[in-house]
């Protein structure tokens, strides 16, 4: 399914003072993409489950200097929505949104922010607007996996049978609760991906 682009990047570079001159493109390393195998990680082995979204870390600068996001990052949300839940994830805390009506042929859509630090408002059932900072990037330093501060997002179709109240990260695995989209189309941003033997230099601490 094609999802209609939206103003994240642009919105993300406003929050943080970047210049857009600055923020040439988004850089990926392989398994930071929707649907990969592999972790961007520790051993880049296998992970337990396919992606089931895209991590935001690593951009190209003017210079064509490879640049990271960090714990200071603030995280604008991408449309109109309300706030349905915020749970514990591995690194951080997730914010699961729903949205109505921001894509053709979608009625309800979720977003879902993790490995963040929720903003103190940010309490299921407040309401936010497009570009509204709900959160900013959780620190990795501690976590036990060698990973980089970085901004998960997920997009879905969410089931009737979504309970939002108990939601956690497996919820987005099952294809029967949320039908997982690929967000790659929406960032509205120029993206390259890193060839593998560039991966350990760039994604590793």
């Amino acid at each position: 399914m094609d999802l209609r682009k939206t103003r994240f990047t642009e919105m993300l570079i406003r929050a943080n003072g970047l210049d857009p001159k600055d923020f040439q493109c988004w850089v990926f390393c392989p398994g930071m993409r929707f649907h990969s195998p592999d972790k961007w990680w520790g051993d880049q082995g296998r992970r337990d489950f396919p992606h089931e979204g895209l991590d935001f870390c690593l951009y190209e600068d003017g210079s064509g200097r490879l640049r990271r996001l960090d714990r200071q990052t603030r995280i604008p949300v991408m449309h109109d929505g309300v706030v349905r839940s915020v749970f514990a994830d591995y690194l951080g805390q997730a914010v699961v949104i729903e949205h109505e009506k921001t894509q053709p042929e979608i009625d309800t859509l979720i977003s879902i922010y993790a490995h963040t630090r929720p903003l103190d408002h940010i309490k299921p059932g407040a309401v936010v607007s497009r570009g509204d900072i709900i959160a900013t990037i959780a620190d990795t330093s501690r976590s036990k996996a060698t990973i980089l501060p970085h901004l998960h997002v997920t997009l879905g179709l969410p089931s009737p049978d979504l309970v939002f109240e108990t939601f956690v990260w497996n919820d987005m695995r099952d294809p029967g609760l949320v039908a997982l989209l690929n967000p790659q189309g929406v960032i509205d941003w120029p993206w390259l991906a890193l060839d593998p033997p560039k991966t350990k230099r760039s994604c590793l601490y």
